[in-house]
């Protein structure tokens, strides 16, 4: 007959047991932060967040490591990248809507050095850039990024999306086509 002191060590046990079975944390950590930063920085645009970002997706990672199934680790940790992004753009919109100071005109804000003018332009064409990637249709924008700013090979994207090697190099080709016809149209209404 079991009495609930055994009942807790057979937990106790199994728990262990479970733990151990799943891949290190700190390995898989060290192993994968720049990646799965690097792809952080490719979905987000230039103003996210990155470091917070890629924290965030390792919280995620250590709560729910014991119960991956070992199968594509590169692809599940890109999945919860992307999702975490996904939640991170949702928050800032909200707070953009919600908690921005309405009355704050251009005459509040003070400059902060001499270097400002050439930083405004430069985060302005960040700005532009990011706005033209964005009309792209999502599928063939995520696969332009990864490749364009993430800098990975059209194998890799593949593994990470689960779609075969020759879509990649479709919606790439459809992505830097899109692209070219938004920059003609935008040089056509007279934008730099």
């Amino acid at each position: 007959m079991l009495t609930v002191e055994d009942t807790a060590t057979a937990g106790m046990t199994l728990e262990r047991a479970e733990l151990s079975d799943a891949p290190d944390f700190s390995a898989l950590y060290e192993q994968w932060f720049r990646s799965v930063h690097r792809w952080i920085r490719a979905l987000g645009g230039p103003h996210i967040e990155a470091e917070d970002l890629t924290q965030e997706v390792f919280i995620v990672v250590q709560r729910k490591l014991a119960r991956f199934d070992g199968g594509n680790l590169a692809g599940w940790l890109y999945r919860i990248a992307q999702l975490t992004v996904r939640d991170h753009r949702r928050r800032a919109w909200f707070r953009h809507i919600f908690l921005r100071a309405h009355d704050l005109g251009p005459d509040d804000v003070a400059s902060s050095s001499a270097g400002s003018d050439e930083r405004l332009a430069r985060r302005r064409q960040e700005a532009q850039l990011h706005a033209l990637i964005d009309q792209i249709k999502p599928r063939w924008r995520e696969v332009f990024l990864l490749f364009e700013v993430g800098g990975l090979s059209g194998d890799e994207i593949a593994g990470l999306l689960g779609i075969p090697p020759a879509t990649v190099r479709t919606y790439l080709f459809r992505a830097r086509k899109a692209m070219v016809a938004l920059v003609a149209e935008l040089q056509a209404e007279g934008e730099p």
